[in-house]
């Protein structure tokens, strides 16, 4: 089940780029499918490291951001800015476009959960960015703190 999907999500990532007129080259896959099998936001030293111990590959680290620009700006990943690493989109196989994320991020063991709300908090924000005359710089919003497994290691 959990291959098939990962495989479904694979499969979307190369629609996407198609559509777009942009190849999802095997450089590319092979560090989206790092990627989508770790269960927290990596940095890109990280995807570097599992690349060689994984798949014996090496890519420089610079590539690998480029690479991460790359599939940024397809919406395939998210850059979590609160701890410097990335995280896959777990929106890739919906049918429709996400203008806002909302990452729920563990400063601890760094997983990122997608959260869904609605449009009347996208709404009620840029209003509020209107009164003040603001200019947002990212279309996405990160909530910071522990995770529920994290809450119950550290109360131990």
């Amino acid at each position: 089940m959990i291959l098939a999907k990962a495989e479904r999500i694979l499969q979307s990532a190369e629609d996407i780029c198609s559509k777009e007129g942009v190849r999802f080259t095997p450089k590319r896959k092979e560090i989206f499918k790092v990627m989508l099998h770790e269960k927290k936001a990596l940095s890109a030293y990280e995807i570097a490291d599992k690349l060689e111990e994984i798949a014996d590959v090496s890519i420089p680290v610079m590539s690998i951001y480029r690479t991460l620009d790359f599939l940024e700006q397809r919406g395939l990943v998210h850059k979590i800015i609160s701890i410097n690493r990335y995280s896959v989109c777990a929106h890739i196989l919906c049918e429709h476009k996400h203008e806002m994320p909302r990452l729920a991020v563990c400063t601890k063991c760094r997983s990122v959960d997608e959260i869904a709300s609605n449009n009347s908090i996208k709404k009620t924000l840029q209003k509020g960015l209107n009164d003040i005359d603001f200019q947002l710089e990212s279309r996405q919003i990160e909530l910071v703190g522990l995770c529920s497994k994290c809450t119950s290691q550290s109360d131990q």
